[in-house]
């Protein structure tokens, strides 16, 4: 492959930097960073600066309107994804973003009451959203990145590989995954305004992609077609809102949450009797908590994402570490704790950059599409009128 894929991108906080970064390692394909645009354009210079980008603008329309881009990596805030979205596939560009593809924003009301908003109405709205995502998609010849790093992760592939040969004479019957910390500190992130959704859309679309995505490739290779979610149901609350937490003090876990839940459980029921059920929430002390457990009718899969275990450190002081990395959301590193060697890879970041390039150098379909990024958004709803009506919720409803 001798041609370069040319890259736009949009936005230049953290997921930016580990994008960028990611870039750096493709392999097999040639890949160029051509711009890249903020609305804090210092931000975005800053970061050119440090990857060495010629280009740096303070609106995405410049990104659009550029011919030499071919792609344009969307790491912006949950409620630009889906207008981004929509205006560079009518631009016909490539697009990778992030997670979640769209969400309930809301539709004028005052900021601190879109949490308030019937969750029914919010189901209906996305699913407007995804109709109108896939007629724009399907009218113009542009693949859709969906960035779940999840599925990307080298565990997560070990798994899939091991998953197919038992699939000869067994099924996966059950799974079990969550991601969990201590709280975002972003002030967006309290907000269904600018969030969609609390701790389930921010941290349990990952878990819930990562099982959608097991059940439909179980599908694929025992029948030729996808085993679909079928109903959910699902609970949520803000833990720092109860009783038991007031009565508390001096707590490292985030507070100061507005309209969103700060712990969420959903579980699917899949077309074919299975069931799978995520975690997610900002009640876990001692760093990020990512993992899956997979329950075959023959055998058991289980994987972390974090922690990694395969380097351990103990200390009673940890003045002389203070500033070396351990892991994301660690509060302290005194005690046992276990340093991450290689966050970003473990996590996936490098290889689902890999598979975007690769699937637009040489026009095949990405590992995480379009399907994915859809199937998580209505489920994640379907979860929020689960939890507000207290009863399962049927996905064909």
């Amino acid at each position: 492959m001798n041609k370069t894929v040319k890259v736009g991108i949009v936005g230049a906080g953290f997921a930016a930097a580990f994008h960028l970064r990611s870039y750096r390692q493709v392999q097999g394909v040639p890949v160029e960073i051509v711009a890249i645009a903020d609305v804090n354009q210092a931000r975005a210079e800053d970061l050119a600066k440090r990857f060495g980008i010629p280009k740096c603008y303070d609106d995405f329309r410049h990104i659009l309107d550029d011919r030499s881009i071919q792609v344009v990596d969307l790491v912006v805030p949950n409620a630009l994804h889906l207008p981004m979205v929509l205006q560079a596939a009518q631009a016909d560009k490539h697009i990778i973003c992030e997670k979640p593809l769209t969400g309930y924003f809301g539709q004028g009301e005052p900021d601190d009451k879109v949490g308030s908003t019937p969750k029914r109405e919010m189901l209906r709205k996305v699913r407007e959203d995804l109709k109108k995502v896939a007629e724009v998609m399907a009218a113009h010849p542009v693949k859709f990145c969906y960035a779940e790093n999840w599925v990307h992760a080298p565990a997560f592939k070990k798994a899939l590989e091991l998953m197919e040969k038992c699939f000869v004479s067994g099924a996966i019957l059950e799974m079990r995954g969550e991601e969990s910390h201590s709280g975002s500190h972003a002030e967006y992130a309290k907000w269904w305004r600018h969030a969609g959704g609390g701790a389930m859309a921010r941290l349990g679309a990952h878990p819930i992609a990562s099982g959608l995505f097991l059940k439909q490739f179980e599908g694929g290779k025992k029948f030729g077609h996808p085993i679909l979610a079928r109903e959910v149901w699902a609970d949520g609350t803000d833990l720092t809102k109860t009783s038991a937490f007031a009565g508390t003090k001096g707590s490292p876990l985030v507070t100061g949450w507005g309209d969103v839940e700060t712990w969420s459980q959903l579980t699917i029921t899949f077309t074919d009797g299975t069931k799978g059920t995520f975690f997610a929430a900002d009640d876990l002390l001692g760093g990020m908590e990512s993992n899956m457990d997979i329950r075959l009718s023959h055998a058991r899969i289980k994987f972390d994402l974090c922690p990694v275990r395969v380097c351990q450190f103990y200390t009673i002081d940890p003045t002389p570490v203070k500033d070396v990395y351990f892991n994301e959301k660690q509060e302290t590193k005194a005690g046992l704790s276990f340093p991450n060697p290689h966050e970003e890879w473990l996590l996936g970041y490098p290889h689902e950059i890999q598979d975007f390039m690769e699937a637009i150098a040489f026009d095949r379909q990405p590992l995480t599409g379009l399907d994915l990024a859809m199937q998580v958004v209505e489920v994640l709803y379907a979860g929020y009128v689960s939890m507000e009506e207290g009863r399962k919720v049927s996905l064909n409803a």
